[in-house]
């Protein structure tokens, strides 16, 4: 404060309504009206004070406010006299030593809220960036399965088995798979199968080359129309197959199949 570094004081406690000195209160605001600097160093300690307690960008306010008001409550005047009225040099007064340790706990406050809202930020971001994170992976995933199944249906040196129905019914129920020994996987294409039980599922199984027991290839459900599609990784690949075989079985599937064979290799 250039011009009137006497009020230095006074002006920081009535720019946060702290100036509970009826004369000095007096004093000031005669003094308010005649002066415009004054004037004018106070609207910038009250909005100054007015960031500092409600500015939202970041934990840190702006320096500019923070350096003004420290400015401002830390001044000493010179030693001068005004009017034969002596001016305390190098001390403040007990009232503002009483209510430095509010201001402090406010500012300390405020930080905290800063700091606060700007974490909140960040976890709110990496959230979202989590859930794009999967999205993008899910769709890759169907991508993929897309792309197998499309190779699958092209490849003339993949296995086609197709199974009917035992015994035989009108209209006759159709499984159409597709197997590929080299890495596992299974295509499984169905229609006009009986409709089944909310408890129960039609498991596929694979009847492997070597006369082993029968290997569990994936369980499905067919849709209103006894239609379904599968595809099924086995977990283990380079099995030959000499068929396939489909059973009812309890939901979620079983380990061997439970008689009888629903459907079987066709001729």
């Amino acid at each position: 404060m250039n011009g009137h570094p006497q009020y230095a004081e006074s002006l920081a406690l009535y720019a946060l309504g702290a100036l509970d000195n009826p004369k000095e209160l007096a004093e000031l605001e005669a003094h308010l009206g005649t002066c415009g600097d004054c004037r004018r160093e106070l609207e910038a300690l009250r909005a100054d004070a007015a960031l500092l307690a409600f500015s939202a960008v970041g934990p840190k306010p702006p320096e500019r406010a923070r350096q003004r008001l420290l400015n401002a409550i830390a001044a000493e005047p010179r030693a001068e006299r005004r009017k034969g009225r002596p001016v305390v040099v190098g001390r403040l007064r007990s009232r503002w030593l009483s209510f430095a340790p509010i201001a402090v706990m406010l500012l300390l406050a405020v930080f905290s809220l800063l700091l606060g809202l700007n974490v909140r930020n960040v976890q709110r971001e990496l959230r979202h960036a989590r859930e794009r994170e999967s999205q993008l992976h899910d769709q890759l995933a169907e991508a993929q399965h897309a792309q197998e199944v499309l190779a699958m249906l092209t490849d003339p040196s993949a296995m086609r088995v197709k199974l009917v129905s035992i015994p035989q019914a009108r209209p006759q129920p159709l499984i159409q798979t597709i197997y590929k020994p080299e890495n596992g996987h299974i295509l499984m294409m169905a229609d006009n199968l009986a409709p089944l039980p909310a408890n129960k599922v039609y498991e596929l199984w694979l009847l492997p080359a070597n006369g082993h027991a029968p290997m569990p290839a994936g369980t499905f459900k067919p849709d209103a129309n006894g239609a379904g599609m599968m595809w099924h990784p086995m977990e283990t690949a380079g099995i030959d197959a000499k068929g396939f075989a489909v059973t009812i079985e309890q939901d979620p599937g079983s380990q061997t199949p439970t008689p009888p064979i629903v459907m079987a290799p066709a001729g």
